[in-house]
């Protein structure tokens, strides 16, 4: 059986840059809310991303782009690539 590419287009790396935007600032968001509540700064995970993107979408009822868990591991890959973030196991410190 052949194998299908799926070939890239435009609009499928301006979606990447659209969710890689956004996730870099819920990321960074997400650590400033937890310092805030005086938790200690520590490694964070994909999941914990994920649900507190979908809690800002269900509860706080912001608009937000269509996230996958995959979405956030290419984002932090790209924390990581650019210096921002280190990956340490499963988890991620940024």
């Amino acid at each position: 059986m052949a194998s299908v590419v799926r070939q890239k287009t435009g609009r499928d790396y301006e979606q990447a840059i659209i969710k890689n935007s956004f996730l870099s600032y819920y990321i960074a968001m997400y650590n400033t809310v937890n310092e805030n509540l005086g938790y200690p700064q520590s490694d964070i995970t994909a999941d914990e991303i994920y649900d507190f993107i979908q809690d800002l979408k269900h509860e706080a009822g912001k608009s937000v782009p269509d996230i996958t868990i995959d979405d956030i591991n290419f984002c932090f890959y790209i924390l990581k690539e650019s210096g921002i973030c280190k990956h340490v196991s499963k988890n991620w410190s940024c």
